[in-house]
């Protein structure tokens, strides 16, 4: 990010400046990933059916196929009140289906989620996906890169998001974040909407935990100035 970034989404200052940590990786998951395996059968499930196109925050190329859905549809990747099922996809993912027994809690949406090229998801939050709170109605939203490269530009506030393929990664989306696919390939991750609970929670590294308050306080800032800006029409939506 260059000086005048920071001028225009000023969000990202207080994370910077407080030198928060938004994002870690869960290396009891990581540990157990074949990323060959889920490289096949994302590809199988990518070639047999198409990405339903998520609404609103992007320019176009952000979709979703859905393994566990509201409703046990793959094609619908909204919350709902009805039931959370398996879709007909997840019994085709034996490597998923041991990543999810591996995770405790219970498991809401589960994805594979695409960023066409060229396109971009813009500035938003998800006020719902954090463990912060310690609020166990909430979800940890997890990703596991299947395929990326070094040309897709993911930021959590000021976090610089490069992650691996093939390791989990927990990121704290209730703070403003944003991706830029600027390379000529899809990026495809698995995305998994877990309940929190206790036994996830020892999981997570320590020393992301002890800064747990910290971040709660940092991301009122950063919403709040997200929130005005949007209000004046300040922010980029194509």
């Amino acid at each position: 990010m260059q000086i005048l970034d920071y001028i225009k989404y000023p969000w990202m200052l207080p994370s910077l400046t407080f030198n928060a940590k938004l994002n870690c990786e869960i290396k009891f998951i990581s540990e157990k990933i074949d990323l060959q395996k889920i490289k096949n059968e994302a590809t199988k499930i990518i070639n047999d059916e198409n990405f339903l196109k998520h609404k609103g925050d992007h320019s176009g190329g952000w979709g979703a196929i859905g393994l566990i859905t509201f409703g046990g549809n793959p094609e619908n990747d909204l919350v709902t009140k009805e039931e959370i099922k398996p879709t007909r996809l997840l019994p085709k993912c034996p490597e998923v289906q041991k990543i999810l027994k591996l995770l405790p809690g219970t498991k809401q949406r589960v994805r594979f989620m695409e960023v066409t090229p060229g396109t971009r998801v813009f500035w938003h939050y998800d006020n719902g996906e954090t463990i912060d709170n310690l609020d166990f109605t909430k979800n940890a939203r997890l990703h596991v890169p299947i395929f990326t490269n070094e040309d897709v530009e993911m930021n959590i506030c000021h976090e610089q998001i490069k992650w691996e393929e093939g390791k989990m990664y927990y990121g704290d989306f209730s703070f403003p974040h944003m991706i830029h696919n600027r390379s000529t390939k899809n990026r495809i991750h698995l995305v998994i909407d877990l309940k929190l609970t206790e036994e996830f929670l020892s999981l997570v590294p320590n020393y992301f935990m002890r800064i747990r308050k910290k971040r709660l306080f940092i991301k009122r800032l950063c919403q709040r100035s997200l929130n005005l800006y949007k209000k004046l029409n300040f922010v980029e939506n194509d």
